[in-house]
This record gives structure tokens, C-alpha cells and sequence, in this order.
């Protein structure tokens, strides 16, 4: 069996090749990358094992070709793909029970009759840091419009996970460069990206994360996880100080404590292997 490692080439956000990280680190080689919206067009011979860790889809490349042979953990669907994952509900089936990243998927999948289990996602698999750095920096990333109190954003430094196209290659050493430097520099991090804040929860850094109630199922493993939610509507800047909402500024936990997420790590491993040893017995 060869063994793939999943990249988005049409993707912006480096926050997927995060996640590409993490599922590639459980695969015992990488053989090969497979572009996540164009796994129907993959030519054999296979099987190619590929986890299928990831937000699913843009485009209509779905099911994926028979040459893929798929260990799904932290397999999320997109609202607006329901649709066209409904009428491939036969091809779910036949990998049950499917691993997913968020209890809304869970939901859905269940709906369609398609057994599921909420793993989580593979970034929370990624080690933690040995050490919090003596002088760290707090990292405000894609965040601009928050109210962050000025002691920490004078010290700050800010970040976007938004990144041009380029190479697969690239972007993957530019989520590899993230990581190690939210590892070895952050001592508290700022972020309105799930996939910023799940590998920093993972790697034991202290984390303030904002999202929208619009965004809430796909955003709730973070408070699954242990963290709070804050409303992004409801701390941004300019918000007037004696309002309701500028009041509500001053309930943001602003000095978090890092997290065990062992637990959910140990289950999330678990639940790979066990996928990845029966593709190998079925190949």
C-alpha cells in the first residue's frame, strides 16, 4: 500500500496544511500528496491510504475514486456540500463508523444513517511543547478587529494565516514554520482560527480564541475541548466602554491557563491507528 499525504492547492489558508501536518505525522511514509478537492480524479493503481482529516468541500470532488483507500478522523463537511454528500451516502457507509471533527457533522451524518463518532480533530494529536519560553510573545493571529487590552498588544505580535498560492511543497514548510514558531515563542495567543487555536491547545499554549454564533458548529470543538468561545461581534474594537457590549469586554479571560487535552489526544490516536491497521488488512 502506498500512503498519501492530503493538500489543498486552491487553498489560502495555511491552517489546512496545519491539519495536512498533523494527519501525516500518524501515516508510516508519505508516498505521494493528493489534492483534497480533487480526490475523484485520483488514478490507481492503489489502494493509497490517505486520512482524511480535513474540511470537505470546495468544488463537486466527491466521492473519491476507488484508488483511495480513506481512514476518516476529523472528517468535517461544509453546510453548503450536504447536499452532494447526501446522494453519495452508500460511500460513507461502507467505512462506518466515520470519524468527524464536530458534533454538527456527527448530527448530519447520523441523519443520512451513517454511523459516526466525534474524534476531533488531528491537530490536537500534536505533541506539547516541552517548555514555555522565558520571554515569550503574546501572538494576535487574524484577530486586527479585537479589543485586546493595550499591556498585552503593546508587546504583540500580529500574524494572518491568510497566504498566497504557491507550491504545495512551500506552503507545507510555512505551516511547519507556524507551528515551531507558536511553539518555541508564544506564551499567549489571540486568534479567531480553529486551526490556530486546536494545535496550540495541543502544543500547551495559553489560548484566547474569538468566533461568530454563525460559526458555532464549526468552531465548537475548541470549547469541547476545554477553552471558551468569546463573541467576536461582542469585542471588537470601538465598542463604546460604558455599553453593555463594551462592559462585556471586561469578561475575557485574558490570562488562560494552558490545557490537558491528553485525553482527547490518546482517544484521537487510537482512533487512527485502528483505521490506519485495517486499510493495511484490507489492501
Amino acid at each position: 500500500m502506498k500512503y498519501a499525504q492530503m493538500v489543498c492547492a486552491a487553498s489560502q489558508n495555511v491552517g489546512d496544511d496545519i491539519q495536512s501536518l498533523a494527519a501525516a505525522a500518524q501515516l508510516p511514509r508519505v508516498d505521494l500528496h493528493l489534492d483534497r478537492d480533487r480526490l475523484n480524479a485520483v488514478e490507481g493503481p492503489g489502494p493509497i491510504g490517505l486520512v482524511m482529516n480535513a474540511w470537505f468541500m470546495d468544488g463537486n470532488g466527491w466521492p473519491p475514486s476507488d484508488a483511495v483507500s480513506p481512514a476518516f478522523v476529523g472528517f468535517h463537511v461544509a453546510d453548503r456540500s450536504r447536499d452532494l454528500v447526501a446522494r453519495h451516502a452508500p460511500y460513507l457507509k461502507r467505512y462506518e463508523p466515520i470519524g468527524v471533527r464536530d458534533k454538527s457533522t456527527a448530527e448530519f451524518l447520523t441523519s443520512l444513517g451513517i454511523a459516526a463518532e466525534v474524534t476531533y480533530c488531528m491537530t490536537l494529536t500534536l505533541p506539547p511543547r516541552a517548555r514555555a519560553p522565558a520571554h515569550g510573545k503574546v501572538m494576535i493571529v487574524d484577530a486586527d478587529d479585537i479589543a485586546v487590552p493595550g499591556t498585552l498588544e503593546r508587546k504583540s505580535v500580529r500574524l494572518t494565516h491568510v497566504i498566497p498560492l504557491m507550491r504545495d511543497a512551500t506552503k507545507l514548510q510555512y505551516a511547519r514554520e507556524f507551528l515551531e514558531y507558536y511553539r518555541d515563542s508564544a506564551s499567549l495567543v489571540i486568534t479567531t482560527r480553529l486551526h490556530c487555536a486546536l494545535p496550540c491547545i495541543a502544543m500547551g499554549i495559553p489560548v484566547v480564541f474569538f468566533g461568530s454564533a454563525s460559526n458555532y458548529p464549526r468552531t465548537r470543538p475548541v470549547s469541547d475541548v476545554g477553552a471558551t468561545i468569546y463573541n467576536r461581534q461582542r469585542h471588537k474594537k470601538g465598542l463604546t466602554p460604558g455599553s453593555l457590549l463594551g462592559r462585556a469586554l471586561g469578561r475575557v479571560d485574558w490570562s488562560p491557563k494552558p490545557l490537558d487535552v491528553s485525553p482527547i489526544k490518546a482517544r484521537l490516536l487510537d482512533a487512527v491507528a485502528a483505521r490506519m491497521e485495517a486499510l493495511a488488512r484490507n489492501k
